[in-house]
This record gives C-alpha cells, structure tokens and sequence, in this order.
C-alpha cells in the first residue's frame, strides 16, 4: 500500500503581500481614502491617502498630486502616510494593512521589501509637507490592534527606513531579512516608533509647504520564502547627483547646477502649481545652465528637466521679480 503524505512547505518565489504595489482598485480614487485600493485596510486614524494615475482632477493623481509629485516605481499607484504626528496629537499616524496570502512560520525566515518616496511639493501648500522623517516600515500582527493609540508606539518594526530620505527625486528601496517568532497573517505599513525617535527632518525651506507633517509615498511591499524574491538594491546616493538650483527665490534666471548623469543636451518645462505648462525650451550644459523666468508672474512653479524620452527631474521654484 502507498500511503500519500502531505507537507507543509512554503510558497516559493511569489509574494506574500497581496496587491502590493496597489495596482488594483474597487473604484478610482478621487480623493485622499485608500478605502477603493482592493484588499488593504485604512487602520488607525483612517487617513491614508491611495493615489492613482486613473485619477484627473488632480487631488491623487499619479504623478502630481496634492501630496507631492512622484511617477509610481511600479505600475501606476501608491499610497501615502504621515510618519510623524500632526498638530500636536503624538498617538497620531497613518497606517495600512492587508492579511498575507499564507502565514508566516515561526523561525522560517522570509525576505521583505518597500519602496518609499517623499511627499512635498503638491499642488497646493496645505497638502504639502515641508518635511521627512525615517522610521517608516513594516511590522506583522496575529491580529490587528483594536486599540492603535494604546497601541503605539512599539518603536519596533520587522524592516523600517533607519535614516532619513532627503531627496524628492528618488525612490529609496528598503529591504531584509525576518525570522518571525509567531505565524503571523497580518502586515501593517507605518511608522511604528514615537515622534522623538523619527527625526523630523525640514527638507524645504522655501516656505511653499504648510502641512506641519512628515509625510511619504509607499510602493511595491514585499515578503515572500524565497530570500532572493525581494528588492535588495537602494539607490546608489553617490552616483545620483541631486539638482542645484539657485537663486530661490529666483527673479529673471533659474541658474541650474546640472549632475553628471544629466550633462549635455537638455528639454526643460515649465509648470503652474495646479500642473499646467506654461513655458519649455532646451539647455546646452557641462555642469550649468540658466532657465529664464523673467517674463513670469510672481509664485511657485514646477522646473521639469528631461534627457531622453522621459522627464527625470524635478525642482520646485520660488519666482519674484525685483
């Protein structure tokens, strides 16, 4: 006689984060609510924000929001959390959450990911946070808190970004390895440790954002068996120069401190605050050159700088005329 015998083996090489990068949706989101991004959960202070290209009117579109202006790293959504608390209220945080495809074994370890970018710089100044802070990751639940403000804070997390991200243009990828201690199904999304351990951190200091928050965008969240499933690359910080730009406010020229990456032939573009453009041209630089502005009204403005078939930077700008 043979006898049929069942294993418990875990799931190689898929991921155990459904819906991940928040791609799929019950409806297109027209406001902030993630409460249309299929399968997670808006926890806590139910405020977290879902953003999406399918969206028009500017709100959370996919890239330039309210919250800020970021292309998705994959697909064409995402979604936003303030890490840090807002007005004063240190129990306050936004976090999403989904139950995992299967649980987790204990002392089996598994690799996890994220992909997280800055808000600031939206459309309008009081969605905008002038801030960033690190903190933000991962942590798994048996079940989720009924209580989030006794809840909070752990200052603990399964994976979370331990410095703070200052570049506007980069998605920063944060990833490791977890030996869980419990078969947990639940993974939250958030910043799980106290407003005195986050750093908040003033990333802009031209006074266009109001939002008294450190804010980010999160994409593609990872766990998976498989330890080579998840993003285990960052952005190499040395080999991507940031944008210069100066003097800000700026009157008559924009002058542009090109990185290497982007020398030589350049498409710039010109945008309102609300997204419209207004204004394009070319640059010819080996490490600067000059945007006009002069003929401009006074305000706040996009810079879109392009090399290649895509636009790949992007400089908020102060405009005043002397």
């Amino acid at each position: 006689m043979i006898t049929s015998l069942a294993c418990s083996v875990p799931a190689r090489g898929q991921n155990l984060v459904p819906n991940g990068s928040f791609e799929q949706y019950t409806s297109c989101p027209e406001l902030g609510s993630s409460v249309f991004l299929t399968g997670w959960e808006n926890l806590h202070t139910t405020s977290a924000d879902y953003f999406n290209a399918c969206n028009m009117n500017g709100v959370v579109d996919v890239p330039f929001s309210e919250c800020g202006y970021q292309e998705a790293f994959d697909g064409q959504a995402y979604v936003g959390m303030a890490t840090t608390a807002i007005g004063g209220a240190a129990w306050y945080r936004e976090v999403v959450g989904i139950a995992l495809t299967q649980p987790l074994q204990p002392g089996i370890p598994v690799c996890l990911s994220f992909q997280t970018a800055l808000g600031g710089f939206g459309r309008v100044p009081w969605n905008s946070t002038p801030y960033s802070s690190k903190g933000l990751g991962l942590k798994f639940f048996t079940a989720f808190p009924t209580d989030w403000s006794a809840y909070l804070y752990p200052n603990s997390a399964a994976l979370h970004i331990d410095y703070v991200p200052i570049d506007t243009a980069l998605w920063y990828g944060v990833s490791g390895v977890y030996i869980p201690d419990s078969a947990y199904s639940f993974i939250a999304v958030g910043n799980f440790f106290a407003d005195s351990l986050s750093e908040r951190t003033l990333i802009d200091s031209t006074g266009y954002g109001t939002a008294n928050v450190a804010y980010a965008f999160v994409d593609d969240v990872r766990v998976s068996f498989d330890l080579s499933f998840c993003t285990q690359s960052t952005p190499n910080l040395e080999d991507r120069e940031p944008i210069r730009a100066f003097p800000m406010p700026c009157s008559d020229v924009l002058n542009v401190t090109l990185p290497r990456q982007m020398q030589g032939m350049l498409r710039y573009r010109i945008l309102t605050i609300l997204g419209a453009p207004i204004a394009e041209g070319t640059l010819v630089g080996s490490g600067q050159a000059g945007v006009p502005f002069g003929t401009l009204p006074n305000g706040s403005y996009i810079l879109e700088l392009m090399s290649g078939s895509s636009w790949k930077q992007v400089v908020h700008v102060v405009h005043m005329n002397q």
